[in-house]
């Protein structure tokens, strides 16, 4: 990408409001001035992911990460600073300057828009004479033209290269095609062909509505039955769940969500009036797909075939579920019926019933063990317990917990205190899966004041540059802030920009925690500067002190103790004092000054 003009980005920056952007890709809830919710970039279970719109700086209090709009679009999608730039400009409609840049130059944002072209190339298709027998297909399966629309299906031919020679048509390159998980490289190296052919194709949308990948169909007895999109550098698909970008919605006004296992399972419910239905992508739930539900919704209801494949794939989420400290039912559907199935055949009210049934896991694996054994004797009974107590042993000590011990006890009609002995045995083997990470180190709080002062009140900066050199503050970050903002000359409108995009991550996390606060509680910043830099000298001098007697120094000990009583008293010198008396707005404030440490 060219060189971008600072005041491009400022404009840009003014047009992008970090709260909505934000919700693009997680539910933000409002809480005084500040928007929270729980943060996508680690796994935790109360909301410490922060938004100031004011200053438009975000900032965890759980992991630390933080910054501006550039920094969360890089963060989150994996950007460079210049796709951030880019992205936001188009969703913003400003254009960037063209020179040195190629049209579809290299970078995450090209991928993005090969799947985009890929997808209209499709949706063409489908609507064209060669996608006749995938409009029946379509129709048999119940999907009708609106559904083709929202989902954003299509068709792709049997020819081998005709997608390939689509986009290059287009000015993609070959290579730039395979990236995308678009095309294969033939034996031998010489070419590529279509990954996909004669499929209907399915898009697959990452929560905020981009096309990260496809799902393929085939139509008759061509194998696979499904084939899906490689891993590529935007698609995972352990990451993503089908279908989100249009339940996110639903999912937080049905405050529960209902988990499917495929894609036509996740379609048929939309089509029923069940929008809160989401899948995985080709396998069960992994430990980010719980992730991303949990940011919606405390509650799951996972929907899955009867068969060995789904009761497997009901298990897994379960015990995800579960150490996520969510609400789970599990909906049991017929023998050899499907969710796509069972909805189209016995309607949407059977499906309602079903919902409302819904079976708790102890309710759940005790059926399924009673099919299987009958939980007639002692040893099955035992081996029904200890898959429940797994489950058990994942949750938190607390009411919900003791509930299901009583309730697992009941169900196999022993004492609760046998239960609670397995689940002692068991409970030390179970580690709950995602744990997050520590929390920052603390910073000592005196400097820690000074600094985000100096930050959001340019006005107290002078009086700290003629008091410190900025090499007495104990933590490396904030020497680096201070350092840095001491030799800064850009806009205040820029500072924040530029202390979230330096290029010591600990300078980034701490820069972005103090900005995210509105400076709200400093009502008197020189008043609070002056304090600060009091208890800066009364530390010194207590070090000094220290240093002192472990040498046996005598006289020192009593030099610095006269010097430090001067100090809290205000009687020192103003040459040889840490706050220049002409700093003070009053004297008589300045000599007032707590010195309580």
């Amino acid at each position: 990408m060219a060189f971008i003009p600072e005041e491009v980005i400022e404009k840009i920056l003014r047009t992008s409001n970090i709260v909505e952007v934000v919700e693009g890709y997680l539910p933000l809830k409002q809480t005084g001035k500040y928007y929270r919710a729980l943060c996508p970039f680690h796994n935790e279970k109360t909301p410490s992911f922060t938004v100031n719109p004011e200053r438009q700086i975000f900032y965890c209090f759980g992991c630390g990460e933080g910054g501006d709009v550039f920094r969360f679009l890089m963060r989150r999608e994996g950007f460079t600073f210049p796709e951030a730039v880019r992205h936001l400009a188009e969703r913003a409609g400003i254009p960037l300057p063209e020179r040195g840049r190629s049209r579809h130059g290299d970078g995450l944002l090209k991928l993005f828009e090969l799947q985009r072209v890929a997808c209209d190339y499709f949706r063409n298709a489908l609507g064209g004479p060669e996608g006749a027998q995938a409009r029946e297909y379509l129709a048999r399966r119940g999907v009708g033209d609106d559904l083709v629309a929202r989902f954003q299906l299509g068709y792709v031919g049997p020819e081998w290269e005709g997608l390939l020679r689509e986009l290059t048509k287009r000015g993609f390159t070959p290579r730039q095609v395979e990236t995308a998980g678009l095309v294969l490289p033939r034996q031998g190296g010489k070419g590529y062909y279509d990954r996909f052919r004669d499929r209907v194709m399915i898009p697959i949308f990452d929560s905020t509505g981009k096309i990260v990948g496809f799902g393929g169909r085939a139509m008759g007895d061509q194998q696979p039955k499904y084939m899906n999109s490689p891993e590529t550098p935007i698609y995972r698909k352990g990451v993503h769940l089908y279908a989100l970008h249009l339940a996110s919605r639903a999912i937080r006004e049905a405050k529960v969500a209902l988990v499917v296992e495929g894609y036509f399972d996740a379609i048929s419910l939309h089509t029923a009036g069940f929008p809160q239905t989401v899948a995985p992508l080709g396998t069960a739930l992994t430990a980010e797909q719980v992730g991303l539900l949990r940011r919606y919704t405390g509650k799951v209801n996972l929907v899955f075939d009867p068969d060995p494949a789904g009761v497997q794939a009901a298990w897994r989420g379960l015990e995800l579920l579960v150490a996520e400290e969510m609400g789970v039912g599990v909906v049991v559907l017929p023998q050899g019926k499907d969710p796509d199935t069972y909805v189209r055949e016995c309607g949407r009210e059977a499906l309602a019933e079903r919902l409302h049934a819904a079976q708790d896991m102890v309710d759940f694996l005790l059926a399924r063990a009673e099919e299987q054994t009958g939980l007639e004797g002692v040893d099955e009974k035992a081996a029904a317990a200890r898959q429940v107590v797994r489950l058990i042993a994942l949750m938190p000590e607390g009411v919900r917990r003791a509930k299901y011990i009583q309730k697992l006890a009941e169900r196999l009609g022993v004492s609760e205190t046998s239960v609670v002995g397995e689940l002692t045995r068991l409970a030390s083997a179970v580690a709950a899966p995602g744990a997050s990470p520590p929390p920052p180190p603390a910073l000592p709080p005196v400097e820690k004041t000074l600094v985000q002062i100096c930050l959001l009140f340019p006005e107290v900066r002078s009086m700290v540059w003629r008091s410190l050199r900025g090499e007495e503050l104990f933590a490396s970050p904030l020497r680096s802030i201070l350092r840095f903002l001491r030799e800064y000359t850009g806009s205040e409108e820029a500072l924040a920009r530029n202390l979230c995009h330096h290029p010591d991550p600990d300078v980034r996390q701490v820069g972005a925690e103090l900005f995210v606060h509105d400076g709200g509680e400093f009502m008197d910043p020189h008043r609070m500067v002056q304090d600060c830099l009091l208890r800066l000298k009364l530390q010194e001098i207590q070090g000094e002190l220290r240093k002192a007697r472990e040498a046996g120094d005598f006289a020192r000990v009593k030099a610095l103790l006269e010097q430090k009583q001067a100090v809290a008293g205000g009687r020192i010198p103003e040459t040889d004092y840490i706050i220049p008396y002409g700093d003070a707005p009053d004297r008589r404030e300045h000599e007032g000054i707590r010195t309580d440490t």
